[in-house]
């Protein structure tokens, strides 16, 4: 009888070896959208209960009415018209760079350290680097790459950095209320949006595509540390990457704080890739397995592009650590006509090649992907690509790996 039990020919990374189905997508949360669907009902009772009472509604818009006289006197012409919506959103965008500014200067002073931040399309890079936001989803609001420098009290730290911002906006807006009570229509916009702008960060706790409200994630660090510390391990580990440092020179410390919690969201997948990274360049091929298949197990909540990586990833670590062709193909088959980045099926495709001893097509393979990078219009992504990249080609040709990337 073979000593070989029932369970060990039982596969350890099933998804990673199409034993089993990489989970589908999943469907979009609809949280969003039953908070505003409430709100939009309540705001349809609320005026059809006005309705029932026609003097209530004359009131109503004779109060409007003298109040857009007090605060915008004089005659609506097309140049007035075009100059108050060049300056409301002038002042939406103030309010936005006061929120940012909140965060960064009580982060700081609470030891964090920061890497970028932008306001709308201007992106603002540490030391001093100014460029366009490279993400136009993102113009209409602002963001702070914050990353603790020291691991001790994370969550104790990043309440009060996540609560300065709205905080600023609500001190802003009192203040404004305050001292110019008898102001123009700009300056009670500014107060509207201001005083707005605290209480929905602080009383949504909403996240979108790119972005997650501050009452959310104040929720998360007061009541499950976890994850709050994953979150903030990430943030950590994104700056050390920006910054130039190698995947297997990645923290231990802050791998393992990243990876303690897995649950259904984008954050499991980032933090556990970045282990897979760490152990794949290490040759700890049998951790940076398990990592990857951790991914693919929550690959439902992944974005598209994330979900495209991950079977590129899958496919170069059958193909160059088990030199398993057979399986990188099936997971090249899966990737999408039409990826995110061409380089994630130039990739599988070398290392397949690789794998079947074609160094020469394989380093072809390697160049197409180059140029594809180069044509990227961020600059910090096209050098995190082409950092392993050129490592990669360089263990082709027979060297000794190239030294690790410079700071970015």
């Amino acid at each position: 009888m073979s000593s070989v039990t029932a369970e060990a020919l039982v596969s350890l990374t099933p998804i990673l070896d199409r034993e089993a189905p990489l989970p589908q997508p999943a469907a979009p949360r609809s949280g969003a959208r039953v908070i505003a669907g409430i709100c939009a009902a309540l705001s349809i009772a609320i005026l059809a209960s006005s309705l029932r009472h026609q003097p209530s509604v004359e009131t109503i818009r004779q109060w409007i009415l003298m109040q857009s006289e007090r605060l915008l006197p004089g005659p609506w012409d097309l140049g007035r018209i075009v100059l108050v919506g060049l300056t409301s959103i002038l002042i939406g965008y103030s309010v936005t760079a006061i929120h940012e500014l909140g965060h960064l200067i009580v982060g700081i002073g609470v030891g964090f350290r920061c890497s970028s931040m932008f306001v709308g399309p201007i992106q603002m890079s540490a030391p001093f680097r100014i460029s366009l936001n490279p993400d136009p989803r993102s113009w209409w609001h602002g963001g702070v790459s914050l990353y603790p420098g020291k691991l001790d009290r994370l969550c104790t730290r990043g309440v009060p950095m996540v609560l300065a911002g709205p905080g600023a906006n609500l001190l802003t807006g009192c203040a404004a209320l305050l001292f110019s009570a008898s102001g123009g229509f700009l300056v009670w916009l500014f107060i509207v949006a201001s005083i707005g702008a605290g209480v929905v960060e602080l009383l949504l706790p909403l996240r979108g595509p790119t972005f997650v409200f501050d009452g959310r994630r104040i929720w998360m660090l007061l009541r499950d540390r976890g994850r709050g510390e994953r979150w903030l391990a990430l943030m950590r580990l994104i700056a050390d990457t920006r910054a130039g440092v190698p995947p297997e020179s990645l923290s231990a410390d802050l791998l393992a704080r990243a990876t303690a919690v897995s649950d259904g969201s984008a954050d499991t997948v980032i933090a556990h890739a970045f282990a897979y990274s760490s152990a794949f360049h290490r040759h700890e091929d049998g951790d940076a397995g398990q990592m990857l298949e951790t991914c693919l197990r929550y690959a439902s909540d992944a974005t598209p592009a994330m979900r495209a990586g991950l079977m590129s990833d899958a496919a170069v670590f059958q193909a160059r650590r088990r030199k398993r062709a057979d399986l990188a193909e099936q997971w090249l088959a899966d990737l999408p006509a039409a990826t995110p980045l061409p380089w994630f099926r130039s990739r599988a495709e070398a290392a397949i090649l690789e794998a079947r001893d074609d160094l020469e097509g394989a380093s072809r393979k390697l160049d197409e992907g180059e140029r594809s990078i180069l044509l990227l219009p961020d600059r910090t992504q096209r050098e995190l690509l082409l950092c392993p990249l050129r490592r990669w080609r360089s263990e082709l040709e027979g060297r000794s790996p190239v030294r690790p990337c410079d700071a970015l």
